[in-house]
């Protein structure tokens, strides 16, 4: 009776070692799954912070060109221009990089409105999305001052 009742505790045992690495291996593979989401977003938030602060620099960039005259290829020499569109590249770390080494691109395309000239000014990641865009103006000073005087 008691080598019944040894092997029936044993065999309970095994059960229940079973049935814990079993509930231990899928609590691990959920924690995995919500870490690897939470790297990509964590990601996407940097691309998207570092976007915003590329495209407002552009910005800035193309208000001191409409307002002191200075090129903005000064600052941006490695960028390129087609089709009346300027485009500087970026690399991984948002460094300026020449065209072929850019992971992301900002692209800026001017709209002259009158006296104010626009900027539509959009950032890209490597795979075509769009992280952020923004619209930028500056008066045209040469016009104005004409028509001022």
């Amino acid at each position: 009776m008691s080598k019944i009742n040894s092997r029936s505790k044993s065999s309970l045992f095994l059960m229940e070692l079973i049935i814990v690495l079993l509930f231990f291996s899928i609590s691990a593979a959920i924690c995995m799954k919500v870490f690897a989401s939470a790297k990509v977003k964590t990601q996407m938030s940097r691309d998207m912070s570092n976007a915003s602060f590329a495209a407002e620099s552009l910005a800035e960039a193309f208000k001191a060109e409409k307002m002191d005259g200075k090129p903005m290829s000064a600052l941006y020499p490695n960028a390129t221009e087609y089709d009346g569109v300027m485009t500087v590249y970026y690399d991984a770390d948002w460094a300026l990089a020449e065209k072929y080494e850019g992971k992301y691109r900002a692209t800026l395309e001017e709209h002259l409105d009158g006296p104010v000239t626009e900027a539509l000014i959009k950032v890209y990641a490597e795979n075509g999305d769009l992280l952020f865009d923004i619209v930028a103006a500056a008066a045209n000073l040469g016009e104005v001052q004409a028509d001022g005087n």
